[in-house]
């Protein structure tokens, strides 16, 4: 039983390295033997460097190989920060017209108290000047 198994082993044995230095190639390859280092690049794909990263299937979304991780969340930040910059803008430019209507009112309130600072001036030196009640009762009609 012993020299069976020995036998057989024997038998196997080669038939394994051999099996382990056999490959094929599909239909219009052929194949090569790389020394350290060296890549293989197919006419469709694209050779990548050493250090390259490889992603799983699906591993990135609709928007192509640039995977989420990197460029979508930096993508959605900018966004949020372009809407929160053109709600400062669309606020600024509220306030600016308040501004302007608070200005035109001022200037339309402060002419309106210099006329009438005027008139009360005018009332004020005719009362002085006055000397009976005739002449005081005419100064309201100024």
């Amino acid at each position: 039983m012993k020299i069976k198994a020995l036998f057989l082993l024997v038998t196997l044995m080669p038939m394994g390295v051999a099996a382990q230095q056999h490959f094929s190639c599909s239909w219009g390859d052929r194949g090569a033997c790389l020394g350290y280092g060296e890549t293989v690049c197919s006419s469709s794909g694209k050779c990548v460097s050493s250090d390259a990263v490889c992603f799983d299937s699906y591993q990135c979304n609709y928007e192509g190989f640039t995977c989420k991780s990197n460029v979508t969340e930096c993508v959605d930040s900018y966004n949020r920060l372009l809407a929160d910059h053109n709600d400062l803008v669309a606020e600024f430019n509220d306030l600016l017209d308040k501004n302007r209507t608070v200005a035109i009112a001022l200037k339309t309130v402060t002419a309106e108290r210099d006329g009438l600072e005027e008139n009360l001036y005018d009332i004020q030196n005719c009362l002085s000047r006055a000397t009976t009640l005739d002449d005081a009762q005419s100064c309201r009609w100024r």
